[in-house]
């Protein structure tokens, strides 16, 4: 296994961890790979942590929110900026995004479960062409998303096009979302995840983050 190869596997690791155990789980994951002092923060000072991570150097609690495999904190950082942290913010970034991606496809898998043990008449709800084709065009946004992830180490990617992948990552999860209807607004379902991870997208990946660290490492 070449040293690219290796370094590669640890943001897909991040992403699988996502996917099988929860959000909570890959951000703890995320946090104790990366993290050696207080973490990066987004433009707007915030910084968004596993409930466990809490400490002084996260700074001040703002909200916390419950998502099925645990608790995510938001608040406002005292940290220096990120062009200082002991956190590199290439790796930093690379990591949230192949979570998020890992969360989307935690919430396809969620949409699936669910259309498949419905039915309408006869036939399950996941075969009404409507229904096919929602998923589809999910699926394609979540292939395009992969295959720029794929083989990534940090600094590959520069602040601008994980941006554009967030913002991608975004729409597919609303249009997961939507598929699953009412119980997309259940507070311990797939929804409220979704709506979780969005969040990490705003604080990260906001517009004022483009271009700030000009893909440094």
């Amino acid at each position: 296994m070449t040293g690219r190869t290796a370094a590669a596997g640890e943001w897909i690791r991040s992403r699988r961890t996502a996917r099988h155990d929860g959000l909570v789980a890959a951000l703890t994951l995320l946090y104790e790979t990366l993290c050696d002092g207080a973490p990066p923060h987004g433009p707007g000072g915030h910084v968004v942590v596993p409930a466990g991570f809490v400490g002084a150097d996260t700074g001040d609690v703002m909200a916390t929110m419950t998502v099925e495999d645990g608790s995510i904190v938001a608040s406002r950082s005292r940290a220096a900026p990120p062009s200082v942290s002991q956190t590199p913010w290439a790796a930093w970034a690379l990591g949230m995004t192949c979570l998020r991606f890992g969360v989307s496809e935690r919430l396809l898998d969620a949409v699936l479960a669910h259309l498949g043990g419905r039915t309408v008449g006869d036939a399950k709800l996941l075969h009404q062409q409507m229904v096919k084709g929602g998923v589809a065009e999910a699926v394609i946004e979540q292939l395009e998303i992969e295959t720029m992830l794929a083989g990534a180490t940090p600094g590959d990617l520069d602040d601008g096009v994980l941006s554009g992948l967030n913002a991608q990552i975004t729409r597919t999860d609303r249009m997961l979302l939507r598929l699953l209807g009412a119980v997309s607004f259940l507070a311990d379902g797939p929804g409220q995840v979704a709506r979780v991870s969005e969040l990490i997208a705003d604080v990260y990946f906001g517009p004022a983050r483009a271009g700030e660290h000009g893909g440094a490492a």
